[in-house]
């Protein structure tokens, strides 16, 4: 889509005739289905008549000092999420590389976080969505930063969208990420990596000194086999894939897809 050759209507014509079963929106830093509501409600018409539910709408969103201006554009964007006709909407609680400098840094902006959650997650409670922040960036990752904020939050429609490889970024392993999160887990995404201790340019360097490179599903070093096993003790859990590598885009999701599938079937 970014390199224009697909619209959101291709996508999800692709999908429909590929192995998937349902689609997820990210919108992330953009504004686009704020400002075009005709493409919002064209998608979700042309989502259900051909049978691929958009199960999460997906933004960017920054709540550490839980600033109104940016509480009522996520509102706005849980609207949204509503047209498309998502379920599940995820949301960012700062920027992506942002990471505290002391542990008192982190409490209070803590405090600031959950207030801002809390406001999300009770609009969409009025809409019906379960909102969810992702294990995702430096800051608001581990499973242990993300079941307190579960709790602290304390809202039956607050969950986390659990990334089985995300943990990585912050050092710690897919496994305890999983197990950590499974049970506040509103959807599930797959994405696999290699990962290196010394690596060129491209790779993420992580807090723990490790090198990570996206790549196909079944490709890479994260043990799929074993996560995805745990995924599946959660059936009624929607599970995605994602792809963030530098294979050709198109082949290395229908790669990604069978291979999520012959493992999943694996361990079933």
């Amino acid at each position: 889509m970014t390199s224009g050759e697909m619209d959101l209507i291709a996508v999800l014509d692709w999908v429909a005739a590929s192995s998937a079963g349902h689609i997820e929106v990210a919108a992330m830093d953009g504004e686009y289905y704020l400002e075009n509501e005709n493409v919002v409600r064209d998608t979700a018409k042309h989502a259900e008549e051909i049978g691929v539910p958009i199960v999460n709408y997906l933004v960017s969103g920054d709540l550490r000092t839980a600033d109104g201006a940016e509480i009522d554009r996520l509102r706005r964007q849980l609207d949204v999420a509503h047209r498309f006709g998502a379920r599940i909407f995820r949301h960012d609680v700062a920027p992506w590389a942002w990471r505290e400098q002391d542990p008192g840094e982190f409490e209070s902006t803590f405090e600031k976080v959950v207030e801002g959650c809390r406001a999300v997650a009770d609009h969409a409670a009025d809409l019906g969505i379960v909102s969810t922040i992702e294990n995702h960036g430096f800051f608001m990752n581990g499973s242990d930063r993300l079941a307190r904020l579960v709790y602290a939050v304390d809202r039956p429609n607050f969950r986390v969208t659990l990334d089985l490889g995300n943990g990585l970024c912050v050092g710690e392993v897919p496994g305890k990420t999983a197990a950590g999160l499974i049970d506040v887990a509103a959807s599930i995404g797959v994405k696999d990596f290699h990962i290196r201790r010394s690596a060129g340019d491209g790779w993420l360097k992580t807090l723990a000194g490790d090198y990570l490179l996206g790549t196909v599903s079944g490709h890479g070093d994260v043990d799929l086999p074993g996560l995805l096993a745990l995924a599946a003790t959660k059936p009624d859990v929607p599970v995605s894939l994602e792809f963030e590598g530098m294979e050709a885009p198109l082949p290395a999701i229908e790669r990604s897809l069978a291979n999520i599938i012959r493992l999943t079937e694996s361990v079933a």
